[in-house]
């Protein structure tokens, strides 16, 4: 039976800053599926892999792609890596991506992109990524009914939850603080303490 576009996984892009995060920020490629695409921007400044992250690389079942970046000028690579970034949203506007790097001047690129309705995160390594997947609606039902609260409070929670985490307007600390906001107003701030540590994993 054929899969229906609505069941398709989402894509993901891994982008690579090898100049800043080297051999440690590849750590987990070989944990990577069919679907996902990492673009590895390198210069002759980092140029190298190790021979054992060749052998994580051939083992990945993820596609592979290679940009070797001319730096002359400061940022180069930085700049060419968020612009690549425009042209993925262009063909693939509902995909998931990764900026692979420590630099947290990228953190301005990704708040852009989630203004727009991107899902876009910053992260120093590919074995971190997986933590900041896009919550699914069912993890938030379980993690609400577990409270065993009256529906309306459910349902009242649920719904300030999704509202606020798919928000990219603001940064993720000010949304913490809203919703932990919104509980007190209607909880109080002693019960709000119990409800708000059985959510708190699902605000990321």
């Amino acid at each position: 039976m054929p899969v229906k576009k609505s069941e398709k996984k989402r894509k993901k892009y891994y982008l690579v800053d090898y100049e800043n995060v080297h051999k440690t920020g590849l750590y987990g490629i070989d944990k990577l599926e069919k679907n996902d695409n990492v673009i590895i921007f390198y210069s002759p400044n980092a140029d190298k892999l190790p021979f054992s992250l060749h052998n994580q690389i051939i083992e990945t079942k993820a596609e592979i792609t290679y940009f070797e970046v001319d730096t002359v000028g400061k940022n180069a690579l930085d700049f060419q890596l968020s612009s690549y970034i425009g042209y993925i949203v262009g063909k693939h506007p509902k995909c998931m991506c990764y900026i692979i790097s420590k630099d947290n001047g990228y953190q301005n690129v990704c708040n852009f992109w989630r203004k727009h309705g991107m899902k876009i995160s910053l992260t120093p390594d590919i074995s971190q990524c997986k933590k900041y997947d896009p919550i699914k609606k069912s993890d938030i039902k379980d993690a609400v009914n577990s409270l065993e609260l009256e529906k309306e409070d459910t349902d009242f929670i649920k719904d300030l939850i999704i509202e606020n985490i798919e928000r990219y307007d603001i940064p993720l600390p000010k949304i913490k603080c809203l919703i932990n906001q919104e509980l007190c107003r209607r909880f109080g701030s002693e019960k709000t303490k119990t409800i708000y540590s059985s959510i708190k994993f699902l605000i990321k």
